[in-house]
């Protein structure tokens, strides 16, 4: 199998992100496998085309030139302009999203290839196997603290979700010094209780695909009057509509918006935010995987991969 790697272009070309260290790459030509990297591809975090050349990959002056191949894989889901380079029965192997964004795996069903969605791919007790989620808080956090008007140690921090996301967030939030408040689901009806006195509220719960249709909130935009000024909600969730109304995405170029008097961050893809460790981390992970796609071909792989597949050909 020959398989294709192009240069990141989410956020609006501010991800440096690379989905496929020279270490990886090296391991998959080591096992007979075909590399096609797109020039330029790992720059952003300093992975050279020669390292890449060294790993054994073909270099390749267009990312169409990489997208052809037997499978392409990359971070973020193909873009239309991407997808309609792929190759008949081809494999998007990236984050799809698709109950979210549906239309990530209807661009590569149009161009006949099947998608296999990599937040999917999950152990037999549900851990995800392809995961930068406790970065995700980590970052997310950071940032926050990076742009807000107080220091650390003088904020209160409210969190909602106790996963592997919050987690991330309340680990970097208590090591600064700020009062941390976690609000268990059962505490969701006296949010405005918790919100009086808060200065940064932090979302990180997965919000079911029905209470997105229905628009039910957490915290409805009247409730931002009840926080601190300065104040700030960090979005570290991917569900849209989501808990908090005043919530949607944002990017690296333009982390920030405010409402009301609250600054919002809602960063779709906060591990961008620290490029070389999470490219190193998805590149390790991925290893066996594609490893595993390769030798078997997607009608063999195990349950793991199995359940990711994505076919959508016949719906369009």
């Amino acid at each position: 199998m020959d398989i294709g790697i192009i240069r990141e272009r989410g956020g609006r070309g501010c991800d440096r992100r690379v989905i496929l260290m020279p270490a990886e790459v090296a391991a998959l030509t080591k096992a007979g496998i075909g590399v096609f990297v797109e020039s330029g591809a790992g720059e952003g975090i300093h992975a050279t085309d020669d390292l890449y050349r060294e790993a054994g990959a073909c270099i390749v002056a267009t990312a169409a030139e990489a997208i052809c191949r037997d499978m392409v894989v990359k971070l973020k889901a193909l873009a239309d302009e991407e997808a309609v380079h792929m190759k008949p029965g081809g494999i998007a192997l990236a984050m799809i999203h698709q109950e979210q964004s549906p239309e990530n795996a209807i661009a590569v069903a149009k161009a006949g290839g099947v998608a296999v969605a990599m937040e999917a791919i999950c152990s037999e007790y549900g851990e995800r196997m392809v995961d930068c989620t406790d970065m995700t808080g980590e970052q997310g956090m950071i940032f926050a603290f990076n742009m807000f008007e107080k220091v650390p140690w003088d904020c209160k921090v409210l969190v909602m979700g106790y996963g592997r996301v919050s987690t991330g967030a309340i680990t970097i939030a208590s090591k600064l010094g700020a009062k941390v408040k976690i609000l268990r689901r059962s505490q969701y009806p006296a949010i405005e209780h918790f919100l009086r006195g808060t200065d940064i509220l932090v979302n990180g719960i997965t919000w079911p695909a029905e209470k997105r249709e229905r628009r039910e909130y957490v915290v409805t935009r009247p409730m931002l009057r009840l926080m601190n000024r300065p104040a700030m909600i960090v979005d570290l969730s991917v569900d849209y509509p989501n808990p908090v109304e005043t919530s949607h995405p944002t990017d690296m170029r333009e982390p920030s918006y405010e409402i009301d008097g609250v600054v919002h961050i809602g960063i779709y893809g906060y591990p961008a935010l620290a490029p070389y460790s999470s490219s190193e981390r998805y590149s390790r992970q991925l290893l066996p995987i594609i490893l595993e796609i390769a030798q078997k071909g997607l009608d063999q792989v195990g349950p793991a991969i199995k359940r990711a597949i994505v076919d959508w050909r016949d719906r369009v």
